[in-house]
């Protein structure tokens, strides 16, 4: 008996000569099937992942892929391309010049690509902006929103039992805007209008729950979201042709707040609710598209900077909702915060996820070429390669104190794994590594790990950080022994080891 084809997935993406990442040498991102983790510096191009991704996962791409290309590298327009390698074995797809593998128009497009194209999402903070403050004062209009992105693909039965979305029903109203008003073309708008009017009223009852579902799941139950009004579609048939239209494009959520009705939620709520409200109402609509999707579709969800206007209390449950709602997708989540990204990678299972660091290069003159650096999803572990590479220089003092930084970071984070309480204090950095050190000796072992083998770490990881990591982290330390400094990085290694083991 087989068992079920697993899912397709990005192995790679590699951008050559694409907005920040001049060419000729291309940039890969690994991604091996796993979800990415991608921390970037304002301008090192983390944002450029983020427009590949959107415009190669497209039917038709936002802007032409020369638009993209690297102003600085003084190479042709051809040059520039965005390739994606799948875990299906085939050959890498590349989108250029001259052709995109979602294009519908010319040569067959990827079926892979345009499957994904229909499911995908790309968001990021501009889009949350869409749904709330860019609405001016006046009540929210997520018509537009809704049939471009929210519920453009969501999949409705017409009269005759075929099978159409929502957004070739709003494509269906607009090409049929008559061009001379005979009786047949009339009655050919009006029965359009009248087809979408029933497929988007009938998508509210799907989307309205896994708004509020999702809002509860990001950790706000005051607002809650009652339903969605519009009037529906109807083609003013005037006079004259100017004043001919569509009307009824709109949209109203009705909202509440601790049971108040908000008529204009964007002038009343705060911002971190805001977000949460306008990063609900983008994902429940992909939720309730995806199911059109097969079993081994690639479902992209790619996040760019979506999460600033919520702070780290409130961050941290966005990584519950993709592992409760989205762990059937590859998941690209892209900051410039390194605090965030540090505490993602913290909580983040090695076994799903790969993170990447991009820092702005020096490169030539002409085209500064970003530094793409694969890191270990835990920071205490990335510090600890860091420090064997300095060894290795040698550079005793940097490797001491990338030690040193390791083990500050270890004992932190085993305290929250071993859930050992701190004493409370408003100043984070009123307990120091000590503190947390001499809590971990209370902690009584557990089948995997016994006492006595736990005791016996902690005793080592103190004796190396008060005679090799603490003096020998400053540069003006003499003599430092390379042993020392390498039992030091083994001390904190064989730490982390049993801190990982339940």
């Amino acid at each position: 008996m087989t068992g079920q084809p697993k899912p397709l997935r990005i192995k790679r993406l590699t951008l050559t000569d694409f907005r920040a990442f001049p060419g000729p040498a291309p940039a890969h991102f690994d991604l091996d099937g796993k979800n990415l983790l991608v921390y970037g510096e304002n301008g090192a191009g983390k944002s450029s992942i983020f427009h590949a991704l959107g415009g190669f996962f497209a039917l038709k791409p936002p802007r032409a892929l020369r638009e993209h290309k690297n102003v600085f590298s003084g190479l042709a327009d051809t040059d520039c391309r965005v390739s994606v390698e799948f875990t299906d074995g085939s050959a890498p797809v590349e989108w250029t010049v001259s052709s995109h593998p979602g294009s519908l128009r010319g040569k067959s497009p990827d079926l892979r690509v345009t499957e994904a194209a229909l499911r995908r999402a790309c968001l990021d903070y501009r889009s949350l902006l869409d749904t709330n403050y860019k609405q001016g004062a006046g009540s929210i209009n997520l018509f537009d929103i809704s049939v471009e992105h929210l519920l453009r693909d969501y999949p409705v039965t017409v009269s005759g039992g075929s099978t159409t979305t929502i957004g070739e029903l709003w494509s269906k109203v607009q090409s049929s805007k008559p061009s001379q008003h005979t009786s047949a073309a009339i009655t050919r708008i009006n029965q359009a209008c009248v087809e979408f009017n029933t497929a988007f009223r009938g998508a509210f009852p799907v989307l309205t729950p896994l708004i509020n579902e999702l809002m509860q799941l990001l950790g706000w139950r005051d607002v809650e979201l009652k339903g969605f009004n519009t009037p529906g579609l109807t083609y003013n048939n005037a006079r004259l042709k100017q004043n001919r239209a569509v009307d009824g494009q709109q949209l109203i959520p009705e909202l509440s707040f601790r049971n108040h009705p908000l008529q204009t939620p964007q002038l009343f709520l705060n911002e971190a609710r805001l977000s949460a409200l306008g990063l609900a109402i983008y994902l429940a609509g992909r939720l309730a598209c995806t199911p059109t999707a097969t079993a081994t579709a690639l479902k992209l969800l790619v996040l760019d900077d979506v999460l600033i206007g919520l702070d780290h209390s409130n961050r941290l449950p966005v990584l519950d909702v993709l592992n409760a709602k989205f762990a059937d997708w590859q998941v690209v989540l892209l900051t410039h915060d390194r605090n965030w990204f540090d505490l993602a990678r913290s909580h983040l299972p090695e076994s799903d996820w790969k993170c990447v660091e991009v820092y702005e290069g020096d490169g030539a003159a002409t085209a500064p070429i970003p530094i793409v650096r694969p890191t270990q999803n835990r920071p205490a572990r990335g510090l600890l390669d860091k420090a064997r590479e300095l060894v290795q220089t040698p550079y005793m003092e940097a490797a001491a104190n990338y030690a040193r930084q390791a083990f500050e970071l270890g004992v932190r984070a085993a305290c929250e794994v071993k859930k050992i309480e701190m004493r409370y204090s408003v100043d984070p950095k009123a307990h120091q590594s000590q503190d947390f050190l001499d809590k971990l000796k209370q902690w009584p072992g557990s089948a995997a790990v016994s006492k006595a083998d736990w005791d016996a770490a902690l005793a080592r990881l103190e004796t190396l950080k008060n005679v090799v990591m603490n003096p020998y982290s400053h540069p003006s330390a003499p003599n430092i022994p390379k042993l020392e400094v390498e039992q030091a990085i083994d001390a904190v290694d064989q730490f982390l080891k049993l801190v990982a083991k339940k």
